[in-house]
């Protein structure tokens, strides 16, 4: 039985608002990379069940009681992403005094503006919201996810190109957002089946083989994306586009690269092909545990670099307030 408000302790709701409080001590942009983490982790199960009721699906049955309590924590999750509109000169080089004195942010600057963008950020998840309330656990309603799974990519692609692509102050590329939405995906799913299948072979409802399938697709066309965009950027030369990489291919972000690589494609990639995942749970949560794990160290790749940071107290301190929160969220259940 669901756990009522009286019944269920508050406490790791206010000491992971207060944690992710603290993390704002430490700057901005030191709580914004946990931030991400989680409304992509929250965005991608609302992809997922989308994905799900459009196609009256049956993998989707065993993971609705994970899907549903990342997903009900978007609306919580666009209210505490308000705080960084007080700061936005620390975030992004478009709201710095000195973007005036660059041409190609004066050039976007119609659409780089803090109300324009704050007013697109508010729809977005007013359309967020929306889509939720029209989802229930154990029923499927493919007209919500037909036209919903439309709405909600573009959305998020927009929220994507705003909260995150515009931290670099040149770079652009086409297909930023399909690769974060579909990163965060490959997160909400991974997460939800790791959880399912803690629970045993029996709570997967016969879908393991479904699972491990969604799992190897979606990352094949992940790696695609990724690879083929860093190919035409590369390759073209393109001087403002390829700083992107440049960045992240130097020092110690050169060998994060790596490690997402081969341990965030190569080895589940080869051990999805095998057939053990696909038979018993005991197998399948080690690897999707594996990969919810590199999704974070992809995202990391991506942003931490823009923002100036590595992993610092004010990061961990952001995890583990926003982890409770959600924690704390999946124990309540749908």
């Amino acid at each position: 039985m669901q756990r009522s408000i009286e019944q269920t302790p508050s406490w790791p709701l206010l000491l992971g608002l207060g944690l992710y409080a603290l993390a704002f001590l430490f700057g901005a942009p030191a709580a914004y990379f946990p931030f991400a983490f989680f409304l992509l982790l929250s965005l991608g199960a609302l992809l997922v069940l989308l994905l799900h009721n459009a196609l009256f699906s049956r993998w989707g049955v065993p993971l609705e009681p994970y899907l549903y309590p990342l997903a009900r924590l978007l609306p919580l999750m666009g209210l505490l992403g308000l705080p960084f509109f007080l700061f936005l000169p620390e975030l992004f080089p478009w709201a710095r005094p000195e973007a005036g004195l660059d041409p190609i942010l004066v050039h976007r600057s119609p659409y780089l503006n803090a109300p324009f963008m704050l007013l697109r950020y508010v729809l977005c998840f007013a359309l967020f919201a929306l889509l939720l309330a029209r989802l229930r656990p154990g029923t499927h309603r493919a007209e919500v996810g037909a036209w919903g799974l439309a709405l909600a990519f573009v959305a998020g692609t927009f929220l994507s190109f705003d909260l995150f692509k515009s931290l670099e102050a040149h770079f652009y590329s086409a297909s930023y957002g399909a690769i974060l939405l579909l990163s965060a995906v490959i997160l909400a799913l991974s997460v939800a089946v790791a959880l399912a299948a803690s629970r045993g072979t029996e709570a997967l409802l016969g879908q393991a083989q479904n699972h491990t399938n969604l799992l190897l697709a979606l990352s094949i066309v992940w790696i695609y994306l990724e690879a083929t965009t860093l190919i035409i950027i590369w390759g073209g030369d393109l001087p403002h586009e390829v700083e992107f990489y440049l960045e992240r291919l130097k020092g110690a972000w050169s060998g994060v690269a790596a490690l997402w690589a081969v341990g965030g494609f190569l080895l589940p990639f080869l051990y999805l092909l095998t057939n053990l995942p696909k038979r018993e749970a005991r197998y399948l949560l080690p690897i999707a545990a594996w990969i919810a794990l590199f999704r974070l160290v992809h995202l990391a790749w991506y942003l931490l670099p823009a923002l100036g940071r590595e992993v610092g107290v004010g990061e961990v301190l952001g995890f583990l307030g926003l982890g409770l929160l959600f924690a704390h969220r999946l124990r309540l259940g749908p």
